[in-house]
């Protein structure tokens, strides 16, 4: 069953759940990472991945003769559970309180800032507490999946210009964990250094 393509095994899973366990571990660790990275809680995360797995079980007659591909599925219903998490904790108005969406045509060079990104692991980590759940995801989906914008945004159910802004805002973010100068915020007197 392992060599099966997606569509083959989901038409299996209608009366093999052998099939399921098959598709269950080809996209469980990618949909906990994704979750993860939206919900900053690893519990809550495998929780919401089960959830995503059961509504996949659910929804395997349709799932089976539908043409989308299964992984983009699943990241939407991912990406759905968590928002609906959020939603039922009261933190919608500060989710969308946190969002902005810009006007801002220009697409920043991605690569660089990865590539810088991978030098400074643990500020980005700092930093990315204070991104949106909808920033995590997209920045997850573009950098760990390596998605273009459009599919992103074919995944969260939006525009990609909003996935654009969003990934324009988190870089930001981001980037100024990593840009801090202790020269900047420290000034020497009488040979110590102190706080300004």
């Amino acid at each position: 069953m392992e060599g099966k393509s997606d569509k083959e095994l989901l038409k299996d899973a209608l009366s093999d759940t052998g099939a399921v366990a098959v598709l269950y571990e080809r996209y469980r660790d990618r949909i906990l990472a994704c979750l993860i990275h939206t919900v900053l809680e690893r519990d809550l995360a495998e929780e919401l991945t089960e959830a995503t797995f059961a509504k996949m079980v659910d929804n395997l007659p349709k799932l089976a003769h539908g043409s989308a591909p299964l992984v983009q599925w699943l990241y939407r219903v991912a990406n759905n559970e968590a928002m609906s998490w959020f939603r039922h904790h009261r933190a919608e108005e500060r989710y969308l309180a946190r969002v902005r969406v810009g006007d801002n045509e220009s697409d920043p060079d991605y690569d660089d800032m990865v590539s810088e990104a991978q030098r400074h692991e643990s500020e980005l980590r700092t930093a990315a507490v204070g991104l949106t759940p909808f920033e995590r995801a997209c920045v997850m989906l573009c950098y760990s999946e390596e998605l273009k914008p459009r599919e992103v945004a074919a995944i969260l159910g939006c525009t990609a210009k909003r996935v654009s802004n969003a990934l324009q805002h988190a870089c930001r973010i981001l980037r100024s964990g990593i840009e801090v100068n202790p020269d900047e915020s420290r000034c020497t007197h009488e040979g110590k250094v102190r706080e300004c």
